[in-house]
């Protein structure tokens, strides 16, 4: 396993590499074969049972090759180069494995912010030939600057130790409650009036 420990990321040239993790085993989408789970009068959708295994192996893997080393999640535009060998030629979304390796290395602690990610390919196809024997996901990270990184403060929300990068996001209304809500009134009661 390649590794690279930098005090500060902002400093590398794009095309930089900074990390490569090699991960045993077919990846899993997260996306296919999702379950809906019914909680009272809620419901929820859950990834997949092959998913949540998958992301439980890759802790371990991920966590070791950066956050265990004492470096604090990547904070600054990065490329992600994705090779994927399967076991066989039963083809997953593409797009779905990337989501997943991109959720996967925000929960484990090697980027901040999933959205810093741009996939590149380098000329090849992210889907090798099936390697029964060998299947695995190569994942190899380099500096890449996002736009965002062009903003005023950037550089210093990124050097601040407790505070997460936060990319901003469209923010979704909170539903108000029905007590706080005016009245209306039913097409039988406009109609009278």
């Amino acid at each position: 396993m390649y590794n690279k420990t930098l005090e500060n990321l902002m400093d590398l040239p794009d095309g930089e590499k900074i990390l490569e993790i090699l991960m045993p085993g077919r990846p899993a989408t997260k996306k296919t074969s999702q379950r809906i789970v019914r909680r009272g009068r809620f419901t929820k959708i859950l990834p997949s049972v092959r998913y949540e295994n998958y992301e439980k192996a890759c802790e371990q893997i991920f966590e070791d090759a950066w956050k265990n080393l004492g470096n604090k999640p990547i904070a600054v535009g990065v490329a992600v180069k994705l090779t994927i060998t399967l076991d066989s030629w039963v083809l997953g979304d593409t797009v779905g494995y990337m989501q997943s390796i991109s959720d996967i290395l925000e929960k484990h602690g090697v980027v901040a912010n999933d959205q810093l990610i741009h996939w590149i390919d380098l000329g090849t196809h992210m889907i090798t030939m099936p390697d029964k024997e060998n299947p695995k996901a190569k994942i190899e990270i380099y500096r890449f600057r996002h736009p965002i990184e062009t903003r005023p403060n950037f550089s210093t929300r990124y050097d601040k130790q407790d505070e997460d990068l936060e990319v901003d996001l469209p923010k979704k209304r909170k539903k108000s409650s029905k007590a706080s809500r005016p009245a209306t009134k039913s097409k039988t009661q406009r109609k009278k009036n």
